[in-house]
């Protein structure tokens, strides 16, 4: 008989490939995805329907501007409380109630909007007589608020929910898939977006309300096919004051977690750079494809759609890699790929031009995105992964807020070309100061040899508590050799 083992740090580990077949199998995590495809295509639906509306209504860079901050708020003042939470309680409801929110919101749109003639009101300045929208605006960016405070919910949990369905040798499989189905929805959401929006905004938001129905059902049958996270036994809290102080003491934990990995701070960082620069696209792409190029919604749904489609390329060819060895590199290529692609679109009004730099955007999202994922999840313990996650969003949506809100401003007055390439010009100073300091740091390095090469001990995945428990040894054994000594033979 012969048995191969590799013992290291104590545990026994037997080295497995990555297997695309194996995830695809894995029920609990399709019908997550399943559930998410559904309610991006919703999202993606709402949200072009509500730009549009919005701008219909104000004409207005500034009113765009604040449109995205609005969006952006709750990941700034609600994903610290849902990275904690993410963590102590039942992922599945968490994405459950998410979506009954958003489902809610979607129609408070529906109703705003068939509502909008007796909401307006008449305002008389100087004897001119005028209707005032005032009132559509703010019911519509209180809804907003609301569906984005659902999505800062829902983001965290799900991650945080797919480390723990999906074996570490899989998670860039697991989030190659999971990009896969974000760009197809975006194909399908923007698409119908915009042929929906050139018919009518009610049917939009018709439709949108229906995705998260039928997503927060998908989300019930995970109860029934997927794992219960682990209990997380805490004392209760006593007080308000105290329930604050102990979300304060996880939210330091999710910190610590992050500069205790050099590279998911690096990345948090310049990640962070990237949204603040890209502030200036998110607040006037709308201007710049309905204002100044004179687009209609089926155009800006179509190159939309081909962001997705080229992106589904990306995470296809990345998911046949299985796993990566450099997501560092990976990730500051994407981040000069963006720089460029955001000169060309500051200076350009070409459909085809614009169309090419999207199509390539869709290709540097995957690339970005997927590798980001998974260096966290495969770096970080899975009962600190919420809190982590939820920093991200923290982050990175403090530096979009304060990206739009100077552009918000600064964009009834300056032509959006300027601010542009101003933005891009601060990009440009950032990741080649990036790329620098990575290199110089040793961050694009294997990711699966460095830890060992600075001798440090790596937490325990679940992978590894799985094999700790109940260790898998295969062995032949023919009868008549059962009286013979065992060896034990070392892989090479």
């Amino acid at each position: 008989m012969s048995v191969s083992i590799e013992e290291k740090n104590g545990i026994a580990n037997i080295e497995e490939k990555p297997s695309i077949v194996e995830v695809l199998k894995n029920k609990a995590f399709m019908v997550l995805f399943g559930a998410q495809f559904i309610e991006n295509i919703g999202r993606a639906i709402s949200g072009l329907a509500l730009e549009f509306l919005v701008w219909d209504l104000t004409k207005s860079p500034f009113m765009m501007g604040i449109l995205a901050i609005i969006w952006l708020l709750p990941f700034v003042i609600i994903t610290p409380l849902a990275g904690v939470y993410t963590d102590r309680f039942d992922q599945r409801k968490i994405m459950f109630w998410s979506n009954i929110l958003s489902a809610l919101a979607s129609l408070g749109y529906l109703i705003v909007y068939l509502l909008k003639d007796s909401i307006l009101v008449l305002v008389t300045i100087n004897n001119f007589n005028y209707y005032s929208v005032r009132y559509i605006l703010l019911f519509l960016f209180i809804l907003c608020f609301l569906n984005s405070s659902s999505a800062a919910f829902f983001f965290p949990a799900r991650s945080a929910y797919t480390r723990l369905i999906v074996k570490k040798k899989n998670l860039l499989i697991a989030n190659s898939i999971g990009s896969t189905v974000f760009q197809v929805a975006t194909i399908v959401g923007f698409v119908l977006a915009g042929v929906l929006a050139a018919i009518s905004y009610r049917l939009s938001f018709i439709f949108d309300t229906t995705t998260f129905i039928v997503s927060g059902m998908l989300i019930l049958l995970i109860f029934r096919v997927g794992k219960k996270p682990p209990e997380v036994v805490r004392e209760k809290s006593k007080s308000i004051r105290q329930e604050f102080r102990s979300i304060y003491d996880d939210m330091k934990v999710g910190f610590r977690s992050i500069r205790e990995q050099p590279k998911i701070s690096y990345m948090l960082i310049i990640f962070s750079g990237l949204t603040f620069a890209f502030g200036a696209i998110n607040v006037l792409f709308i201007v710049i494809l309905r204002g100044e190029m004179n687009l209609s919604s089926t155009w800006y749904g179509a190159l939309q759609g081909l962001m997705g489609a080229t992106g589904i390329i990306a995470a296809i060819i990345l998911m046949s890699f299985g796993k990566l060895k450099r997501k560092i590199l990976l990730i500051n290529l994407g981040f000069l790929g963006a720089t460029i692609g955001m000169y060309v679109f500051a200076v350009s009004r070409n459909v085809w031009v614009i169309a090419t730099v999207l199509g390539t955007y869709g290709v540097l999202s995957v690339l970005i995105n997927v590798p980001s994922s998974t260096l966290i999840q495969e770096k970080v313990p899975y009962e600190k992964q919420g809190r982590v996650f939820g920093f991200q969003q923290l982050a990175q949506g403090i530096a979009q807020l304060v990206g739009m809100g100077i552009v918000s401003l600064i964009a009834e007055y300056v032509l959006p070309m300027y601010v542009l390439l101003v933005s891009s010009g601060l990009l440009s100073i950032l990741i080649i100061s990036g790329i620098i300091y990575s290199a110089k740091k040793g961050l694009m390095i294997d990711d699966y040899a460095d830890s060992e090469a600075n001798g440090k001990k790596k937490p325990l995945s679940l992978d590894e508590m799985d094999i700790q428990k109940d260790p898998k040894i295969t062995a032949n054994i023919s009868v008549p050799d059962a009286s013979k000594p065992i060896e034990a033979k070392n892989p090479d």
